[in-house]
């Protein structure tokens, strides 16, 4: 295993997430397996993980779990007949309330967009599925850190707290304002 991610997934197993190495043939998915999508449950390995955020938590399902997630995206979820406007080239790895973290399949990247506005236009959001757990946990430990304090009277997260999430963010994305964009686009 790699360096960094042995680090980022001790990093990830001391805040508390259930990761376990998922083998290829748990995927239930009626394509291929992205390699890096195997790589990703292989060596990091997120089974059914909730993240605490401001808002609905963002989830990552277990591999076994991830194909009944495209439901809703790839196909409609009780007809089961194929939604037109979705891209071969995604997959649903992740959502909160609804709103998918898109694994393009092509690139690596990891792209996000909101549910209900008619069709997909999905912006990228992360360079790779490490940095999208490596981020989506930030938020969770800054959250889970703040307690009662993260929000202000008017319901706004505590500027205080929004900092430290930016600077969390900060080394894993390269760039202060890119930190700054993930946390406004998850309304910190």
């Amino acid at each position: 295993m790699h360096e960094s991610t042995r680090v980022l997934r001790q990093a990830l197993v001391d805040q508390g997430l259930d990761l376990r190495e998922q083998a290829a043939d748990e995927w239930q998915g009626e394509i291929p397996l992205p390699a890096d999508l195997a790589r990703f449950y292989r060596k990091i390995g997120p089974h059914d993980c909730t993240l605490e955020t401001a808002g609905n938590p963002f989830f990552i399902p277990s591999l076994s779990r991830l194909w009944k997630l495209q439901a809703g995206y790839r196909w409609h979820g009780v007809s089961g007949e194929r939604l037109m406007d979705w891209h071969d080239d995604w997959l649903v790895v992740a959502d909160q309330g609804g709103d998918p973290f898109i694994f393009e399949i092509s690139s690596g990247k990891v792209l996000h967009d909101r549910h209900g506005a008619g069709g997909w236009q999905p912006s990228p959001v992360f360079s790779g599925l490490e940095q999208m757990i490596a981020c989506l946990a930030c938020f969770d430990a800054v959250w889970a850190s703040a307690g009662d304090d993260i929000f202000l009277d008017d319901d706004s997260v505590n500027p205080a707290h929004r900092e430290r999430l930016i600077d969390a963010l900060q080394p894993l994305l390269g760039e202060r304002s890119a930190a700054q964009a993930l946390a406004e686009e998850f309304d910190w």
